[in-house]
């Protein structure tokens, strides 16, 4: 079982298992500045993939960017960099349970939409 910070940790920082991986790619050469079209060739993916998750994880103080859109590994505290290893680990250890973990995280926007329906509904 993966403790609860862990758990919640994995739901707030990662939004697709993408940028999951795009994490422990960086992690993996943290010297590194790496452009956005290095790492699409790197990791197969789509431009907008490794866009979209390489601004959740500077959102989330994992990453550092500089003007040039390069990226590289660089938590910003070093409790995330201690949930990062864990997430890396778990994920190496059961990958299923922790794209699971990703998959069913609220989805904020989803709560946002729904909620509007259910305040409609409520003042009829």
């Amino acid at each position: 079982m993966i403790e609860t910070e862990l758990l919640d940790f994995i739901q707030s920082s990662f939004k697709s298992i993408w940028s999951l991986e795009v994490l422990i790619f960086l992690k993996q050469h943290p010297e590194r500045w790496w452009a956005i079209d290095e790492l699409v060739r790197e990791l197969r993916g789509s431009d907008h993939v490794v866009t979209q998750s390489l601004a959740m994880l500077e959102a989330a103080g994992l990453i550092a960017a500089d003007n040039d859109g390069k990226a590289r590994y660089s938590p910003a505290a070093p409790d995330l960099n201690r949930l990062a290893d864990a997430s890396e680990r778990a994920y190496r250890e059961r990958p299923s349970l922790v794209r699971r973990m990703i998959l069913t995280a609220p989805n904020d926007k989803l709560q946002t939409f729904a909620d509007a329906f259910r305040f409609k509904k409520d003042q009829e």
